[in-house]
């Protein structure tokens, strides 16, 4: 055994740090997360309003703005008939529009604000776990391929994933510390949250749970109460919306597709260039995250992990299971969205665990370039934009009266955003002297998109002008020399639409 000598004083060199400058480094060490996240909010902010005009407006989008455009008293007496949500959206882009102008960027930018404010939002929520657990939430909400969709659309679905966010985050405060205001600031939270999306109610319900068992019933009675009247207050509305039949598409799908769609968007979006590699890609790193938490996570970021696993898997399983029993089948990817706010934080917590901090990093790092690689192909790549409408309505020569254009279904919203004096052509037949026919790309669930097809054989009457296509649209143009009478049947068929419409430009 050896034995060490001490050593004397004049062997001895000692250096002692000043106290301010230890103090200036703890201080700097401490605001470094702070710094992370106002840089990660600016990247987001750029790429959302950096970008926010490059995609059209594509169908949803143009109800809202036709819907805003009627005015306030006409916006909310047409709510029933035009959409499928509560009020609290449209009431807030009519007044963002008075403010920011009813253009495009106006409409847009309300959610693409709120989708920058979901990454601060998230931050604060994984931070309650971990400060690096929150930093990853920070991240995913930054980069996240659904997130910046959301943030991009003219709907409601990133004011809903915004209130939900703040909504966990209250609740995560009340558990910490139950008082009074703060339960009544979590109720007032998703109150704002269930007044922009029905869904919101599969996240207040796994809340509620289980803070009246941590709390007791009587404590979160009357908070709760408040929600729940709220609620009840919503279901004339969301009865009328129901029975004019604006959900009945969703139910038209399998719900075995919806799933598999739903989990690909929150991965990876709702489209983009190799879907499935792209997916498989993510769901692998999110799988590998949460392993990760469950193999070597400390007890307290298990145990902070724990609760928001519970709401994150419930606000998908409670609609899923309404619709294997019938009840209520409207689980799709943009319903169940504000599920992605606690299913983020579960993965972040699995990427910021203390005692594997490289193998975390390399997953989360993965993750970020992965989205941010599926939004830089997106915006490159026209096919997987929304639908072009925009570049269709382009595409026509300059207004010409009395002109039949012939679509797709559900074609007049959109394209009257960008061609004025659009209406639906009423009739067994239409007289005209021009007649395009306009075609976008087809999606698929698997797959590129199928390319546009119009037309090239002219119908009675009419000779060919020109045909232009591109990945996305395609237009092919036919004149007559005289005003001639054509079927709506016979351009029905011509376009390869039995549900098509026929609509005409004054």
């Amino acid at each position: 055994m050896g034995i060490t000598a001490e050593p004397s004083d004049s062997s001895v060199v000692t250096h002692h740090k000043p106290a301010g400058q230890t103090r200036r480094s703890a201080d700097s060490w401490r605001s470094t997360p702070g710094i992370i996240v106002i840089a990660l909010t600016l990247l987001a902010a750029a790429l959302r309003f950096g970008t926010l005009n490059v995609q059209s407006i594509w169908l949803d989008e143009s109800a809202t703005i036709l819907l805003v455009h009627r005015g306030l008293g006409g916006m909310l007496s047409h709510l029933s008939a035009s959409e499928s949500a509560p009020p609290l959206y449209y009431i807030l882009v009519w007044g963002w529009t008075k403010v920011f102008g009813a253009t495009v960027l106006g409409f847009r930018s309300l959610s693409a604000l709120a989708g920058t404010l979901t990454v601060p939002v998230l931050y604060v929520a994984g931070r309650r776990i971990s400060t690096r657990a929150g930093l990853w939430a920070a991240a995913l909400a930054a980069f996240n391929p659904a997130m910046y969709y959301y943030s991009q659309e003219a709907r409601a679905y990133a004011l809903l994933i915004l209130f939900s966010a703040a909504a966990i985050v209250l609740w995560q405060r009340v558990l910490e510390q139950p008082e009074k205001p703060r339960l009544w600031l979590w109720a007032g939270m998703s109150i704002l949250a269930l007044l922009t999306h029905y869904f919101a109610v599969f996240l207040f319900v796994p809340e509620t749970i289980i803070l009246a068992k941590r709390l007791g019933w009587r404590r979160v009675l009357t908070p709760v109460g408040a929600v729940v009247l709220v609620g009840i207050a919503l279901v004339p509305l969301a009865l009328r919306q129901r029975a004019d039949g604006k959900t009945d598409w969703i139910e038209a799908a399998s719900l075995t597709s919806r799933i598999a769609e739903s989990a690909k968007q929150f991965l990876v979006g709702l489209y983009g260039p190799l879907e499935i590699l792209t997916a498989v890609a993510a769901g692998l790193l999110a799988i590998g995250a949460i392993l990760l938490l469950l193999a070597v996570g400390e007890e307290h970021e298990r145990r902070g992990a724990r609760d928001i696993a519970i709401v994150a898997i419930t606000a998908i399983t409670l609609p899923l299971l309404l619709a294997l029993a019938h009840v209520l089948d409207v689980f799709d990817g943009r319903n169940v969205i504000a599920a992605w706010s606690p299913w983020a934080i579960l993965i972040a917590a699995g990427l910021g665990v203390a005692r594997a901090p490289r193998v975390g990093t390399m997953l989360g790092v993965g993750l970020s370039v992965l989205s941010l690689a599926v939004i830089v192909g997106v915006n490159a790549i026209p096919g997987y934009q929304r639908d072009d409408w925009r570049s269709a309505a382009h595409a026509l020569p300059a207004r010409t009266a009395g002109r039949v254009i012939v679509s797709q279904e559900n074609a007049m919203l959109p394209l009257s955003i960008y061609l004025p004096a659009l209406h639906e052509a009423r009739g067994a037949s239409v007289s005209t002297r021009e007649l395009d026919f306009v075609a976008l790309r087809r999606r698929r669930s698997v797959g590129s998109p199928l390319p546009p097809v119009v037309p090239t054989k002219p119908p009675p009457g009419f000779h060919l002008v020109g045909v232009h296509r591109t990945e996305s649209y395609a237009v092919s143009r036919f004149l007559a020399p005289r005003v001639t009478t054509v079927q709506d049947a016979t351009l029905r068929r011509a376009s390869g639409e039995s549900t098509g419409e026929v609509m005409k430009q004054h």
